[in-house]
């Protein structure tokens, strides 16, 4: 009953901090809200409405994250409407929120930067750089902004040989990096090498701050 009661005032909280995360990740106007169920069982706990629930390890209910992505929709399961960069940006916000509670010692983003600019594309590296003091973060992205953000960068790419398919990963260091960020602008030139060499010190000029 105790965890009941504490989980119902916490979602609450949750919900609005999540809520506030949606918003800087340009899916503003988007509702977060946690649904309980409870299933009848008549050797469950007794409830003080005379009701008896089932109950398990993890307490009375159980628990499914409900989102409205537009303004007019009603509340659906996240698991059912959320598309992959939804998800992605969702699950980056709650991560971010439970940052000092999750254990969970490595996380994985992939394509996170679907239908994000440039703008949005800095608050998210800087998300994931901030959830990286406590988690190994691993961020597969197309958008120079994000990658500007890791601390290590790796190129993958598959290579044909033959008839046999492999995968090659670098490392970029150096002069390969900011090349690799001018060619994610869309085609090495004099203009894309600056704002890839910029882009690296505005990353890293946030990052000194954030440590300070």
């Amino acid at each position: 009953h105790a965890l009941s009661q504490k989980r119902r005032g916490q979602s609450r909280e949750l919900g609005r901090m999540v809520e506030a995360e949606l918003d800087d990740l340009q899916m503003s106007h988007t509702r977060f809200e946690v649904d309980f169920q409870q299933q009848p069982d008549e050797n469950g706990v007794p409830l003080e409405d005379g009701r008896r629930v089932a109950f398990d390890a993890r307490g009375l209910e159980k628990i499914e994250f409900l989102i409205a992505p537009n303004p007019g929709e009603g509340l659906k399961p996240l698991a059912k409407i959320a598309s992959g960069g939804e998800t992605s940006r969702l699950m980056l916000a709650l991560k971010h929120v439970l940052a000092n509670a999750d254990e969970v010692p490595i996380l994985i983003f992939d394509e996170i930067d679907q239908g994000i600019g440039g703008r949005v594309g800095t608050v998210v590296g800087q998300k994931l750089w901030g959830l990286a003091r406590q988690h190994q973060v691993l961020c597969v992205t197309h958008l120079p902004q994000l990658a500007a953000f890791g601390e290590i960068h790796f190129h993958v790419e598959k290579e044909v040989r033959g008839e046999r398919t492999t995968t090659q990963v670098r490392r970029l260091e150096g002069e390969a990096r900011i090349l690799e960020l001018a060619q994610m602008f869309g085609g090495v030139s004099q203009g894309t090498l600056q704002s890839a060499k910029e882009l690296l010190q505005e990353a890293h000029k946030l990052i000194r701050f954030k440590l300070d």
